[in-house]
């Protein structure tokens, strides 16, 4: 099967299913948000990271500062319980679709 005929495929089961994007060549599923999920971005200030530490065993410690922050955004990824039979379904048909096309979903 080409790359014309894959892509064609795909562009079918995404106008059936919609919700994400496939890249071929970097091998990426694209999930947008309020798709399948519900994502919440919310902005946070970490702790700054001021040195490490070797300990007895030859791991390293992290030191964080007390005082000094970095700002930093942190998302999270909402589904409701309600749709989860449905998503997995969904994300079943993706499987069989990527693995009709010749791209291996496991190891």
């Amino acid at each position: 099967m080409g790359p014309k005929e894959k892509q064609r495929i795909i562009d079918a089961w995404i106008a059936k299913h919609g919700g994400l994007t496939i890249d071929l060549k970097t091998r990426d599923i694209i999930f947008h948000d309020g798709g399948c999920f519900w994502i919440k971005n919310k902005k946070v200030k970490y702790r700054k990271i001021v040195g490490y530490k070797d300990l007895e065993d030859g791991c390293k410690e992290v030191l964080f500062s007390k005082k000094k922050t970095e700002p930093g955004i942190e998302s999270k990824a909402y589904l409701w319980f309600e749709e989860l039979d449905e998503h997995i379904n969904y994300l079943n048909s993706l499987k069989r679709m990527l693995n009709k096309i010749g791209c291996k979903t496991n190891y």
